[in-house]
């Protein structure tokens, strides 16, 4: 009788630890989908982000008076894309632009994409970049002849250099401005490395 019973208290201890590792498992399982989801959405967050800013760039190359002040959705016309009401949605996200201006020639861009993750949690991820009037330079007849130029038609700094990255830009004590970057490609043919345009005080 006595054997019997410490049979049954094995089978018992056995069963409980079984169900414990089960559970742990499955538990483990649902939390890796759910966190595989989590990585998924704020992937797909920030490419919606970054289209957001490019979608801006587009605009300004447009006219660089499109770019007013305040938060805005986006819509496209004509394959055109256009600032319109207070956010746009895709899927579970929402897109708004928030412009805001720097100077006479500068505009600040903050792309923001938001969702609700789960009931308790909502995710955010933004974007910044900043937009500049790239033909003031010249009186509106066209882009600037050299990073240089650029960088003074800007307002702000008294000149500009081509750099082969951002490092380069904070080592030499300037600032990065992506809007040159194509000039410092075609002042430099066949050496694609000074790719980045750096403006300075």
């Amino acid at each position: 009788m006595n054997s019997k019973g410490f049979s049954l208290v094995e089978v018992l201890l056995a069963v409980a630890v079984f169900s414990l590792i089960v559970t742990g498992l499955i538990g483990g399982l649902i939390y890796g989908e759910q966190s595989t989801a989590l990585a998924g959405q704020r992937a797909r967050a920030a490419t919606l982000a970054d289209e957001g800013l490019e979608a801006v760039r587009n605009i300004r190359d447009a006219n660089f008076s499109n770019l007013t002040d305040g938060t805005f959705g986006l819509t496209t016309t004509g394959n055109q894309w256009n600032l319109s009401g207070a956010s746009d949605t895709s899927d579970i996200f929402s897109r708004a632009i928030t412009i805001s201006t720097v100077d006479a020639n500068r505009k600040s861009i903050t792309s923001s994409i938001t969702w609700q993750q789960n009931p308790q949690r909502g995710g955010l991820v933004q974007a910044v970049t900043y937009l500049t009037n790239w033909k003031a330079s010249s009186g509106g007849g066209g882009p600037p002849s050299s990073c240089a130029a650029y960088c003074v038609s800007l307002g702000g700094y008294s000149t500009g250099t081509c750099r082969q990255n951002t490092q380069q830009c904070t080592n030499y004590s300037e600032t990065y401005e992506s809007g040159g970057d194509s000039i410092c490609v075609t002042n430099f043919p066949g050496d694609p490395s000074h790719d980045t345009c750096c403006c300075a005080q």
